[in-house]
């Protein structure tokens, strides 16, 4: 119980240390991708996207714990199979847990896709922070039938 209290107070703190960042109102691209990639979601918190950080602490907590489980179910065939005596019984654990080890590769494998575009998106996202203010910069008016493009410096 005292390791779980231990990584929850270090979450927290670590939330708490990157909160700093998170008021500024241009944001940087490239604290927005450590952010992502310390932490699933991080990113989206720090360019203030929530429903998105949501999202991606939903499905990363998802694989993590599928990734956790399979791993462990993976184990546990295993150890049954090595401690098996009858050969037929050994052979029909290890292709369970060949296929529990299978599981836990894809899981792997979408957990890094999903932190790569957790990564990508925030980026875009910071870059895109000042979007509302560049866009009154620019007015686009149609005159004489001809489309006219206004840039404000």
């Amino acid at each position: 119980m005292g390791s779980i209290v231990k990584k929850i107070l270090t979450c927290l703190v670590l939330l708490g240390c990157l909160s700093a960042g998170f008021s500024q109102t241009m944001k940087n691209p490239t604290r927005a991708v450590l952010y992502s990639a310390a932490f699933p979601g991080g990113g989206q918190l720090y360019n203030h996207a929530w429903l998105k950080a949501g999202l991606v602490m939903g499905v990363q907590g998802f694989l993590i714990g599928s990734a956790a489980w399979h791993g462990s179910e993976k184990a546990h065939w295993k150890k049954l199979a090595e401690s098996e005596p009858n050969e037929f019984l050994s052979q029909q654990y290890l292709a369970r847990s060949r296929d529990y080890g299978d599981d836990l590769k894809n899981d792997l494998w979408w957990m890094g896709i999903t932190a790569g575009l957790s990564m990508l998106d925030a980026y875009v996202d910071a870059h895109l922070s000042d979007f509302e203010i560049q866009r009154e910069e620019i007015r686009l008016r149609f005159e004489n039938g001809a489309l006219l493009l206004q840039y404000s410096f």
